[in-house]
Formats: structure tokens, sequence, C-alpha cells
């Protein structure tokens, strides 16, 4: 059983008490013995010394006078504690004693120490138990002289019973006492200790309720002493620990959602290589490539299919950070940078952090501009080659030919014609990239929009053959960028007569559709797109069939700065085609009231500024 402190304190206390107590009593009863031997010795000897003044007439005689002595010894032994007295003369003879035996073993020398060193003249005392009965006497043997002469000696042997007697009484009292004040002290004792170990409960009790998540409770400090201050202390600092505590937990719930809403996968690995957190984008990477993603098992079973048993084990051996990118085909091409960043403690190294991020999008991007760069220096190249070689032939001497010329300077013209081209789709292009298209709405009537439109490109129609035709409802009005339908409109109809044979027909249609928009649709007899590459015609410089665009005066940026048009508009734009059946492409609208407070204060819908900002 475990001994509480209060239990200790009292018995240290109380064993203190005893021990003083003890040496006390000690010390008391052994002054006391000393005192009453003392006495008693004293008093034997002016007694011993009385009878030998009293015998040393006696002594002196020749013939001593046993009756005389025996008398003599009576009457002083009568009532004394003595209990035996003799009296010798010089050679060592009894001469007398106090009782009946004494008168058997007169004339009868006695030979004892004590006896003998008395008749040398030595005064012996002393204090010897008798070893039958186990009584202390006190023994004396006392000299008489005449002078420097010893004449006889007086021998007293006397029981110090009666003293013993009186100290074990004394003891008695003593030990009766004791028991009362070492009883009174423990009482006191536990009184006193629980004014000290009943706060020291109380703490206890509140850090133990602390440990379960309990700051409620407080401690009631009943003193102005160190344990009252102690206690307000510790309910300080409970209310900070609650503070602290509080904060953690708000800052832990921060990061915990952080690294649960991160598209970045974060994995985190102890020292022994065994998982302990993985957050949701971690769990989907690892799923979508048949990894297991359970906390607990070891970072060869989780990321053995993505590196080599040999690399992983560096990889997470390595003490700084190190990068590694890998390519994922399921269940889409995908490409992942996974950093490798070890965390410390105090302790040294505590594991690994594994953080993958997709860079899927940038590695599309930077390849989109590297192919952007490419094709702009590819279509700029090519015109300006022509008109160099054109240039150097003229003044080398052909100018001088008017057939040659006047052939030369039309292939200058067209070339110029299609450089002029594509640098003012570039910069529609960047216009709209920097959002530098804030244009006014306006009520438009969208047949006398289509039909301007057409008006522009009927000369080009004639000239390839092509029939033009519109389906349009009588009054369709809308609320929107007229210039910027008008481009939308005309980059349609320019790519259906491009790529349409002569004898083809192109149809433009408008209507109102269900839910609030209106669609125009451009429908061409064409040679049409194959399905793969319907998505792909959107891009900047993609071209189905790049020969004939290029002879076409195409620059592959049409359809791109028709989406973006649409999407600054807020509207869509698809296609449907096929090889050879020609193809069919669509513009969506949402149908707007004049006057919105959204339109009036930004010149464009929400919907529309969203798409923009997205595309950057």
């Amino acid at each position: 059983m475990r001994a509480g402190m209060q239990g200790k304190i009292v018995l240290l206390y109380s064993l203190l008490i005893l021990f003083a107590m003890q040496l006390g009593g000690v010390y008391l009863v052994k002054s006391l013995e000393n005192y009453h031997l003392r006495n008693f010795a004293a008093s034997q000897n002016a007694q011993a010394e009385l009878l030998g003044n009293f015998l040393r007439r006696y002594l002196l005689e020749e013939e001593q006078q046993p009756e005389q002595i025996s008398g003599l010894i009576a009457d002083f032994w009568e009532g004394s504690p003595v209990t035996e007295i003799m009296v010798l003369d010089r050679h060592g003879r009894l001469l007398g004693g106090p009782d009946q035996r004494s008168f058997t073993l007169l004339g009868g020398r006695v030979i004892q120490d004590d006896i003998l060193l008395a008749l040398t003249g030595n005064r012996m005392e002393t204090v010897r138990v008798d070893p039958q009965t186990g009584g202390r006497y006190h023994y004396l043997a006392l000299p008489v002289k005449d002078g420097t002469n010893v004449v006889g000696v007086v021998f007293l042997r006397s029981s110090l019973e009666h003293i013993y007697i009186t100290l074990r009484e004394i003891k008695f009292m003593l030990l009766s006492g004791w028991l009362v004040v070492l009883t009174i002290s423990i009482v006191i004792g536990f009184l006193l200790t629980r004014t000290i170990t009943q706060p020291i409960r109380e703490v206890t009790s509140q850090a133990a309720a602390m440990a379960g998540g309990d700051f409620s409770q407080q401690i009631t400090a009943r003193a102005q002493d160190e344990i009252g201050e102690l206690g307000r202390m510790f309910n300080y600092l409970a209310a900070r620990l609650q503070n602290t505590l509080q904060e953690m937990s708000a800052e832990k719930n921060k990061v915990e959602a952080i690294i649960n809403y991160m598209t970045e996968g974060i994995l985190a690995f102890n020292r022994e290589g065994r998982a302990i957190h993985l957050n949701p984008a971690a769990q989907q990477i690892l799923q979508q490539v048949g990894s297991p993603s359970q906390p607990g098992l070891s970072a060869e079973i989780i990321l053995g299919g993505l590196f080599s048993l040999q690399e992983l084990r560096h990889l997470l051996s390595c003490t700084t950070p190190a990068i590694r990118e890998i390519q994922l085909a399921k269940p889409q091409a995908r490409t992942l940078q996974v950093y490798f960043v070890p965390f410390s403690g105090n302790e040294g190294q505590q594991g690994m952090l594994v953080v993958f991020h997709d860079v899927t999008r940038d590695r599309a991007y930077t390849r989109m501009q590297q192919e952007f760069v490419a094709n702009v220096s590819h279509e700029l190249r090519t015109p300006l080659t022509t008109i160099k070689n054109y240039v150097e032939t003229l003044l080398g001497g052909a100018q001088e030919k008017p057939a040659v010329r006047a052939k030369f300077l039309q292939v200058l013209d067209k070339e110029t014609d299609r450089m002029v081209k594509l640098v003012r789709d570039l910069l529609t292009l960047s216009r709209l990239d920097s959002l530098k298209q804030g244009r006014v709405k306006e009520e438009v009537e969208l047949s006398e929009l289509i039909q301007d439109v057409l008006e522009q490109v009927a000369l080009e129609g004639q000239s390839r053959g092509i029939h033009l035709c519109s389906v349009l409802p009588r009054k369709l009005s809308a609320y929107l960028e007229r210039d910027m339908i008008a481009q939308v409109i005309l980059i349609l109809l320019d790519n259906a007569l491009k790529y349409t044979a002569a004898g083809g027909e192109v149809v433009v249609s408008a209507a109102l559709k269900e839910g609030g928009r209106i669609c125009i649709t451009v429908k061409d007899t064409g040679i049409g797109i194959p399905a793969e590459e319907l998505e792909r015609v959107f891009e900047r410089f993609y071209r189905v069939d790049k020969a004939r665009s290029r002879d076409s005066g195409g620059t592959g940026l049409g359809l791109s700065i028709a989406r973006q048009l649409m999407d600054a508009h807020g509207g869509t734009i698809t296609l449907r085609s096929s090889p050879k059946e020609g193809t069919e492409a669509t513009i969506c609208l949402p149908l707007e009231i004049k006057g919105s407070a959204e339109t009036e204060k930004t010149g464009m819908p929400a919907q529309g500024r969203e798409n923009i900002e997205r595309a950057l």
C-alpha cells in the first residue's frame, strides 16, 4: 500500500518527538539515578564514619568487647536501609554485626577484596548486582584510623532496590506521559499536515482533470501562505493553459483544413518509415495509381509503385530536401513533382514529408508558349522570306520586265496582307488577354447585324462560287456588344467560305432557345473536321489542313479569337462536324435586359469577366 505524504510527515514528526522524549527521558532517569545513588552513598559514608568514630575507642582496646560493638551496630542498623554491617579489627577478624548470624562468626577472619583493601587504608565503595537475587547492592568498606594507623574496618552492604523502585515509578510516569504527549502530537500532526496535503490533493485532482481536458474547476485558496499562493498560481496556470490549448487547437484545425483542402498531395512518414498522415489529395493520387493509402503502412508499400526501391530508400534517408518528377499515365496523363522534405525535432530527424505537386498545367502552358512562339516565328518567317526573295529578284533586274514585275508585286501584296492579318489577329488576342476589351453594350437587331456581316463576305462568296443564305426571324433584338459579335460571325463565315468548295452552300440562322439564350448558327457543306480534331481547332495556330489554310491566307487564330470573344461576352461557341459532311458552328448568348446594373457598370456581364480572369 502506498504511503501518503500526510502519513509520512506524521510518522517522521512522531519519530522526532519520540526520539526527543526518549532522549530527554533517558537523560532525566539517568540523572535521577545518579542523584539518588550519590545521596545514598553520601548517607552511607556519613553513617559509616559516624559508626567508625563511635567504635574507635573499642577498637583501640587490647581486648575488644563484642557485645558492646554488636549493640552499637544494632542501634545503627535499626531503621536503616543497610542490609549488612560488619566491624572488623586491624587483622580482619569479625568483631560484630547486627544480626544473630554475626555472633556465630565472631573472631573469624573475613577475606574479601574490599575489606583487604580497606585494611591497607583505602576506602572502597562500589555497586554490584547479586547473581542469585539479581538485586543491586551498595558496598562500602571504610577504614577506621587512629591517626595514620588503621585500627579497624566498618563494612556496609546496603540494598538499592528502594531507589530503583522509585526510578521504575518515575519511568512509568514518564512512559505514560510520553504516550499521552505522542498521541496528542500525532493528532495535531494529522491536523497540521492536512492543511498542507489537502491543497496538494486539490492540485493533484485539478491536474488530473486538466489532463482529461476539463479546465473549468478552480482551486479555492483558503490561506495567504505559500500553499495559498500555489493554489492561485495553479488557477492562473490552468487559465493560461486553457487559452494556449484553445489557440493551438484553432491553429491545428486551421492547418488541418489547409492541408485537407490543398490540391497538393501531402504525406508524412515517421523515422521508421511509417505513414502518419495523408491528406485527401494524396489519397486520391495514390488511389489513381493503384497504391494503398492507409496510415500506418510503410513508405515502400505506399510509394513502391512510383519509385524504385533503391531510389526510395535513398530519398527517405536524405537530410536535405530532394525533388523528383514523375509521369502518370492513368487515369490521364499527368506530370507530378514530388518533394521530399525531412522534418526534425529536439531529438534530430523525426521523419520525412512528401509533397505531390501537379505541374501538368504548368508544363502544358510552357509547351503552349513554346509552340506559340515557334508558330508565330514560323508564320512570320514564311511571308518575310517570300517578300525578301521577290524583292531581291526585283532589285536584281526583274523590275525591268513589266509582266514579271506585276506578278511579283501581286505576290508581295498577298504576303503583306497575310502578315497584316496575322499581326492584327495577334493584337486582338493580346487585347483580350490583357482585359483591354471593355466596351459598351447596346440593343441590336440580330437580323440587321447578320445581314451586315453577310454583305461583307458576299463578294468573296460569289468569287468562290458559294451560295450564301440566311434564315432569320423578322424581329429579334438583343442587348450585346455589336462589334464583338459581328467579328465572331465574320470569323465563322470566313472559315466556312475557306473550307467549302465551289457550288457549296453556307447558311446563317438565328433563334431564341429555351433558357433565355439567343443562338446564331453558321452551317456549311465544306470538307468537315474529324471528331478528334474538334476541340483542338480552338488552339492558337492549330490547323486541320495546314497546307490549305496557308494557301487560303489563314493564320490559325480565328477560332481562338472567337472563343475568347464569346467568353468575354459570357457566351459559348460549339462545333459539330464530320469529314465531307460540312461543319455547323453555333454561338449562344445570354438574353440580357437593357439597363441592368451589372451591364451599365462594367460594360460586360460578371460571367464574362470571370471567364477572362479564369483564362488568364
